[in-house]
C-alpha cells in the first residue's frame, strides 16, 4: 500500500495561484488580464445589463429538467457602470485599456477607477459570469 504523499498527489492539489513579489508587479500582471463573458446577457429598457445564468449546470439535467421550470435562468441586473464595464468585457480588451474608457466615460465619479474594476471583477469571476483568456 502507498502512502499519499505531496509528490503522488497531484491530481488532489489545490491550483497554485501566481505569486508575486511585490503588490506593484499583482497590479502589472491583473493589467494586462483580458476579462470575456461566459454567460449570455441582454439590455432591458434602460439600456442597462442583465446576465443571464442558467440555475441548472449539469448537462443531462438542463436537458430533462430546465424545460420544465418556471424561468431556467438566473437574471441578474447591472447598474450604468457596471453595465459599460460588462460591455468592455469581450475578450479583446485587457483590464488597462477598460480602467481608461472608465475614466473618460465617467470622469471623477468612476475614482478609484482601477480598485473599484478589479473588485467588480473578482465579484463576476467568483461568480462565474467571466473568464480570463
Amino acid at each position: 500500500m502507498t502512502i499519499p504523499t505531496e509528490s503522488n498527489m497531484g491530481l488532489f492539489r489545490k491550483k497554485q495561484q501566481p505569486r508575486f513579489e511585490s503588490e506593484q508587479e499583482a497590479r502589472e500582471h491583473s493589467l494586462r488580464l483580458r476579462p470575456r463573458w461566459a454567460v449570455q446577457w441582454e439590455s432591458d429598457a434602460d439600456g442597462n445589463v442583465v446576465l443571464l445564468k442558467p440555475k441548472i449546470q449539469n448537462p443531462w439535467l438542463a436537458k430533462h429538467v430546465a424545460p420544465r421550470l418556471k424561468n431556467p435562468m438566473y437574471r441578474v441586473h447591472l447598474d450604468a457602470v457596471g453595465s459599460e464595464v460588462w460591455k468592455q468585457c469581450d475578450g479583446s480588451h485587457t483590464v488597462a485599456e477598460i480602467v481608461e474608457y472608465m475614466k473618460s466615460t465617467f470622469g471623477q465619479d468612476i475614482e478609484p477607477a482601477f480598485e473599484r474594476l478589479t473588485l467588480f471583477l473578482a465579484q463576476l469571476y467568483r461568480g462565474r459570469f467571466i473568464q480570463y483568456v
